[in-house]
């Protein structure tokens, strides 16, 4: 199926022009024929999102495990990839596609030790010495993603987070899964994100701890960042959330500002993502708040994780009636919606 648009292409584009796009998903400006119309006054390739867990729910601030594989229907609303980051003993490298279905890169289960993550989520802890063994075992599972839990505070406690594993057992971990042709993401919160970064870590998760110098270590590394505005807000207002993290996420959040423009400006990829506080349309509001550009913020939802990650040969299409940068809203309401070549709206 082919499909044609005249509307304004996002997230760069000012003027309206007309569209076609192929079967492989690249949008052309010349006719192709019998292509059929889709409504809309500005189009997008696809929204994403970088960091989600569709197999876990949240109540509050707590996490849920689903009793069964949950994937929430984002292609209805434009989310054409997501990008899970961890599940409870890896059930959704079990999700089988389907026509018209969102693309899911899919990193297995959580790598922490016993105790050090949530419990509801931590299906098979991973010590110490089981953790190269442990993500490689991912790996060949199907997981072109691992995601190391590298840091985790102590929420019985009060206190803030520590290290779950030691950083040289961290880098041996990434060689491994470097030379299977994956990647890992850290879930890291805590001022040793520079070292994590030096051992080749792909992406940092959350990212509370980052300072300017290692987000030039970043840029030059080709790190990605998906700083989860959504999961950091709601932490730092919720009540269940102990003081002392929250005066901590607090004054992370106040830093983002600063950070993020920088990264941005430095060539970081910035990836949007909702971690279980969606919707995608209030992490873009985010980033517009803390520093990027409405232009950057909807990129980073869009064409930045899809370059960052490889996605190319899809249909994905979504247009709006009205401009999703001047109102994130926008984006919960598409006009139209191919995904993967097949119309959902």
């Amino acid at each position: 199926m082919t499909w044609h648009v005249r509307a304004v292409g996002l997230p760069y584009g000012e003027d309206p022009g007309d569209w076609w796009i192929d079967e492989s998903g690249e949008m052309h400006d010349e006719p192709i024929a019998d292509a059929d119309d889709l409504p809309g006054e500005f189009v997008l390739p696809g929204l994403a999102d970088a960091h989600a867990h569709p197999a876990i729910g949240a109540d509050g601030v707590t996490p849920l495990a689903w009793a069964k594989q949950q994937t929430a229907d984002w292609g209805d609303i434009g989310v054409c990839l997501i990008r899970d980051v961890g599940s409870p003993g890896g059930v959704t490298l079990d999700i089988t596609p389907t026509a018209g279905s969102p693309l899911y890169v899919s990193a297995g289960r959580f790598l922490a030790p016993a105790g050090r993550y949530f419990p509801e989520l931590l299906v098979e802890p991973v010590e110490v010495e089981e953790l190269t063994a442990a993500a490689v075992a991912e790996v060949d599972k199907g997981a072109t993603w691992v995601k190391v839990i590298a840091d985790f505070p102590n929420f019985e406690a009060g206190t803030g987070p520590e290290p779950n594993y030691p950083l040289d057992v961290i880098a041996a971990m990434i060689e491994a899964v470097h030379a299977k042709g994956a990647r890992v993401a850290a879930h890291c919160t805590i001022d040793n994100v520079d070292a994590l970064v030096a051992a080749g870590i792909d992406s940092i998760e959350h990212g509370s701890g980052l300072t300017e110098d290692v987000i030039s270590d970043m840029a030059a590394r080709g790190t990605a960042w998906t700083p989860t505005l959504s999961a950091m807000t709601a932490l730092r207002d919720s009540p269940d959330t102990p003081a002392a993290i929250r005066d901590r996420i607090r004054e992370s959040c106040e830093r983002l500002g600063d950070l993020l423009p920088t990264a941005v400006m430095l060539g970081v990829p910035v990836l949007a993502g909702t971690d279980t506080y969606g919707p995608i349309s209030k992490e873009v509001a985010l980033l517009a708040e803390l520093g990027l550009t409405p232009t950057q913020a909807l990129a980073a939802a869009s064409v930045w994780p899809r370059q960052y990650l490889g996605v190319t040969g899809r249909a994905d299409i979504v247009t709006y009636a009205h401009d999703p940068r001047e109102d994130p809203s926008q984006l919960d309401n598409p006009t139209a919606v191919v995904v993967d070549g097949v119309r959902r709206r």
